[in-house]
């Protein structure tokens, strides 16, 4: 059996129906940048695994600045730019160009990753070899299965922490479903109420950011003196 893999990122497309204008300025697109260069892009450029595709999803509105620094970024051969319209289009469009792309793939993978975090250089051959047992073993898998890599780390102005999160922003949703629902079928805390989760313990293979322009993010982990892991992640620093 064959899947599919497709990495999502919701650049600074609206997450919920209420406007966020701030997304389109300029000071916010600049600072989100500079973060998307230092964390995300290395560490997805950097897997040791290219089997999958980069979807970016971009505000239409984004100013043509910004549109321009986008096309450069597609030199990168896996990272596909979608620009979007308003909230309630936004995840048809994306499952759309799935589809579009499913036709020889029983099952589609689909991971979770906000731009201003990391992927260890690993995460993806990882995942890849727990979807292909699953799907080699006698019993295949459920129609849908959320897969979750609890073991992690934080990043804080140079500190590093570890992190553990049975439902972290990093998990991904395997499943047969043409249209597939995607990763963000619901958002990350709430995967348990519609669907199986399998947790797979590994050594770190996500290191979230924390910095003043989170929404959401706060250190909850303990601090880290050794700080070689970092290696892995082919971070921009």
């Amino acid at each position: 059996m064959s899947f599919k893999h497709c990495i999502i990122t919701r650049f600074n497309v609206h997450i919920n129906p209420t406007p966020y204008d701030f997304r389109l300025s300029d000071v916010w697109l600049a600072e989100r940048f500079e973060l998307f260069s230092t964390f995300c892009l290395p560490s997805v450029a950097g897997q040791e695994c290219q089997d999958f595709t980069w979807l970016v999803l971009f505000d239409e509105q984004t100013p043509a600045k910004f549109k321009r620094i986008v096309a450069s970024l597609q030199k990168y051969k896996n990272f596909v730019p979608l620009f979007c319209n308003d909230f309630p289009s936004i995840m048809p469009r994306v499952r759309h160009y799935i589809t579009e792309t499913l036709a020889e793939y029983e099952y589609c993978l689909t991971t979770r990753l906000d731009n201003d975090d990391a992927l260890s250089n690993r995460f993806v051959a990882v995942l890849h070899n727990v979807v292909n047992t699953m799907l080699a073993a006698k019993d295949p898998p459920p129609p849908e299965l959320y897969i979750n890599f609890p073991n992690g780390l934080q990043f804080n102005r140079g500190a590093l922490y570890d992190f553990f999160d049975l439902t972290n922003a990093f998990v991904s949703l395997l499943e047969r479903n043409k249209p597939p629902h995607t990763v963000f079928w619901v958002d990350h805390p709430a995967i348990y109420e519609v669907a199986p989760v399998a947790q797979i313990e590994t050594r770190p293979l996500f290191l979230q950011t924390v910095h003043g322009g989170n929404v959401y993010n706060y250190i909850r982990g303990e601090l880290l003196e050794n700080k070689e892991i970092l290696a892995e992640f082919n971070l921009g620093l």
